[in-house]
């Protein structure tokens, strides 16, 4: 206010300062109201851009969903087992005691004549007589049987076993399968995966051949004694051929010492010689993965080979056991088994091997000795 003015010249003065601040004030509120509207416009568009990303999340999420449940669907709708693939694989485990043994699984066979539903819903081919076989053989233990688990023939025959295979994936497993073709001759079939521990023989394909069907009979007449002979031939066929490859497994896998060729029936002589041989070889890879002594092993396949009637390859093999057993005991690095150079004398005697029955036996003394300093925890001199 100025001193020297007048009444009226300080009224004015106040009157326009008044309107100055009210102008001010207005202009403050402007401001506070276009920030505050600038404002509103970004958290709108926020929140409309962030609603857009959530209903594309969930769109994406449903379709992601959708897919796995189709795809989820179609695989219980064309799988040859009726399970979701992580429960298949949970019951063969549990089965097989987490792959201490095998998996048998026997897929009904294939009908040629037959389209896709009614190889599906027809009748489970040759399934009860491969099971019966199997269960009543002496060596169904060495295998766990899994009558049922494969609920269809394996009509897509590679796309199916590669199913099968993905969903065991680890366990060690022998499909059996098969195709009757024009109702007239059957393709018996086996598929075998995990038995030996080799990037050689990770999986084994074998396809029987073809034999030839009885006549058929009508659908309403009971089975011949023809059909039935048939079907039970080949239900010891495959119980035979499935327990040779599990030999395989427990002679690769633990060392165990075969014993199917001496369980067939005495009538069964070539069987008897051909699963020896095969068995004999079997020895090369549990030697090769030291599953197996080298005493050990060579006189149970000199024993092998004496089953199948080839005595040079048995001399051979009970020469190589004999080389062993008298390095290990030289070298005092070795246990030898002194059971296995018991087996050995009689082999070598059998075999008309005298001369080295002397050295045998010294190597069996040796032995003897050796494992009876070692239980005292004396040292060898």
């Amino acid at each position: 206010m100025k001193k020297d003015g007048t009444f009226q010249a300080q009224q004015d003065l106040l009157s326009m300062l008044r309107e100055e601040e009210a102008e001010s004030a207005y202009r403050r509120s402007l401001e506070r109201d276009a920030i505050q509207a600038r404002r509103q416009q970004s958290d709108a568009a926020t929140a409309h851009a962030h609603g857009i990303e959530r209903d594309w999340q969930q769109a994406r999420i449903g379709h992601q969903i959708k897919t796995i449940q189709d795809r989820m669907e179609r695989e219980l709708r064309e799988s040859p087992f009726s399970f979701a693939a992580d429960e298949f694989y949970d019951m063969v485990h549990q089965a097989t005691g987490g792959g201490s043994v095998p998996a048998l699984l026997v897929a009904p066979f294939v009908r040629d004549d037959l389209n896709g539903q009614q190889n599906d819903e027809g009748p489970q081919s040759f399934r009860f007589s491969i099971r019966r076989a199997w269960s009543q053989s002496e060596w169904s233990a060495d295998l766990a049987g899994m009558d049922g688990a494969i609920s269809r023939p394996l009509r897509n025959t590679d796309v199916d076993i590669l199913i099968i295979q993905r969903a065991l994936r680890d366990l060690p497993v022998v499909l059996v399968y098969g195709v009757v073709q024009a109702n007239r001759r059957v393709w018996p079939s086996l598929c075998a995966w995990n038995i030996v521990d080799s990037p050689e023989l990770r999986s084994i394909h074998m396809t029987f051949p073809p034999l030839p069907l009885p006549d058929p009979v009508p659908d309403s007449a009971p089975q011949s004694a023809a059909q039935l002979a048939f079907e039970d031939e080949l239900g010891t066929s495959t119980a035979i051929t499935a327990g040779l490859i599990a030999e395989w497994f427990h002679l690769v896998r633990s060392g165990r010492t075969p014993r199917l060729h001496a369980l067939l029936p005495t009538e069964l002589t070539g069987e008897r010689r051909v699963i020896a041989a095969g068995l004999a070889a079997s020895y090369e890879v549990a030697l090769e993965r030291e599953r197996i002594d080298a005493v050990s092993g060579r006189v149970g396949q000199a024993e092998m080979y004496v089953a199948a009637e080839l005595r040079d390859q048995a001399a051979g093999a009970a020469l190589q056991a004999l080389a062993a057993a008298e390095q290990a005991v030289r070298s005092d690095q070795a246990t030898v088994p002194p059971a296995s150079l018991r087996r050995l004398i009689p082999l070598l005697e059998s075999l008309d091997l005298y001369e080295e029955t002397p050295r045998a036996r010294q190597a069996l003394e040796s032995a003897a000795r050796l494992s009876v300093l070692r239980n005292l925890g004396w040292r060898n001199r």
